[in-house]
């Protein structure tokens, strides 16, 4: 009997909530650090009169979240793609000489939201803590064009990390099965070396900075 009763008085507080799967799509705007890999773009500036036209400019992220709720308390997976790029150029009568060099991050990772019951409803806030790995690939490209001859040259760099992202949140209701989300934090990364044909280089692919998201979720209730 005494079992039965401590079984209950476990897994009561998590009935006595309302139990929801959720869908999460967010579209935001994130500043990257990647000093490395500005540091490799600059390295070039004096070859052949190249002059920067974009380097690794703040740009736009996509998030996508599956989770579960209950309560207080929601967790679940994430996934993230972040871009940007940079580009080196020069051109006169007789040609042109391009070095385009385009990075793409993936983040595949899981979280915990916790929010503050302040009797704002249908607003409502929350703190978040996000960890996962880091997928980074770095292409460069290397074109010339003199007259009407053109090579182009291709370079692949591959790197992988760990980073934690903490986050301050709100939602608004506007059904009992859609929210708009709004929120923002800032992300640590702890990458590894960046690899060239399988080498290992001294390339570091740091993603660090702020995120700013905005989207929406769609809610399934359990009964």
């Amino acid at each position: 009997m005494k079992k039965l009763v401590i079984i209950f008085l476990l897994y009561y507080p998590l009935q006595a909530f309302t139990q929801v799967w959720l869908i999460e799509y967010t579209t935001g705007y994130g500043t990257y650090q990647l000093d490395d890999i500005k540091e490799l773009q600059h390295s070039n500036l004096n070859n052949y009169g190249l002059k920067e036209t974009e380097s690794f400019p703040n740009y736009i992220t996509h998030s996508a979240s599956l989770g579960y709720g209950t309560g207080l308390h929601h967790f679940g997976s994430t996934f993230s793609y972040l871009t940007t790029g940079g580009r080196l150029h020069r051109a006169d009568y007789s040609g042109s000489y391009t070095i385009d060099m385009i990075i793409n991050g993936y983040r595949l990772g899981t979280f915990y939201r916790f929010y503050i019951n302040k009797g704002f409803s249908p607003l409502s806030f929350y703190l978040q803590i996000s960890p996962g790995v880091l997928f980074s690939n770095l292409e460069i490209k290397e074109q010339v064009i003199i007259n009407s001859e053109s090579v182009q040259e291709n370079t692949k760099l591959k790197g992988f990390g760990l980073y934690v992202e903490p986050s301050i949140g709100a939602k608004y209701r506007v059904a009992n099965w859609l929210q708009f989300l709004l929120r923002g934090g800032y992300e640590f990364d702890f990458p590894g070396k960046m690899k060239l044909s399988g080498q290992e280089t001294q390339i570091e692919s740091n993603w660090n900075g702020f995120r700013l998201y905005g989207g929406l979720i769609l809610f399934y209730q359990l009964k």
